[in-house]
């Protein structure tokens, strides 16, 4: 029986961990001392999947959307659903997953980390023979898939700059994802960048 690697996630696990009691400790420069109650994100996102385990020859680079989620509980400290999907010719990656995240806030920017927990999804697409157009009863043409679902985890972290105090650009977002399907676990890395929406604000307003 051959053991998977734990050497890369074991790095990955060190890192968020650092990165979480760093930014915990660092002092608060200039940080903000109003944030929003509830961030909507939503962009592109770029994966590169590691489809060697269900038996392609390579990686497999995908592309699609991230969308986000998230509950400001203090003014650091708070929670994230975190929804993607990633395609290619042949392969569709999903992600449903939610955990804590820690956010370093300036006056017009922010540094965020989190720790990721949930279900991946992976769907090979299995084309049909092409229909016969000469016989009585043509094959209609179609997709058939395999399907696998199973646990999930991942980590990371990203930099947001504002545009406005209800707007925000994710300047990037990058991503470690294991997700454990097809009887294997697959390694993986995403990046996004897109708008995040704010709705309610918590902590203190400066008096004018």
């Amino acid at each position: 029986m051959t053991l998977a690697p734990e050497g890369p996630v074991r790095r990955i696990s060190a890192l968020v961990i650092f990165c979480f009691l760093f930014l915990g400790l660092v002092p608060s420069f200039c940080s903000a001392q109003v944030a929003s109650r509830w961030d909507v994100f939503g962009g592109f996102s770029a994966r590169r999947f590691d489809s060697t385990t269900i038996g392609y020859k390579d990686y497999s680079y995908l592309y699609g959307w991230n969308a986000q989620g998230a509950i400001n509980i203090t003014l650091k400290f708070g929670a994230v659903l975190d929804l993607s999907g990633n395609y290619g010719s042949k392969l569709d990656v999903y992600n449903f997953m939610i955990g804590p995240q820690y956010s370093w806030r300036r006056d017009k920017s922010r540094f965020f980390v989190h720790g990721l927990f949930g279900k991946g999804q992976v769907r090979v697409n299995i084309p049909n023979a092409p229909p016969n157009l000469g016989g009585n009863n043509p094959q209609q043409p179609g997709r058939s898939y395999f399907e696998s679902v199973g646990k999930a985890f991942g980590g990371g972290g990203g930099f947001d700059v504002d545009l406005s105090p209800r707007i925000t650009v994710r300047v990037f977002q990058a991503d470690f994802l294991r997700n454990d399907t097809f009887g294997a676990n697959q390694d993986d890395f995403r990046v996004s960048g897109g708008l995040v929406f704010h709705f309610g604000h918590i902590g203190h307003r400066p008096k004018l």
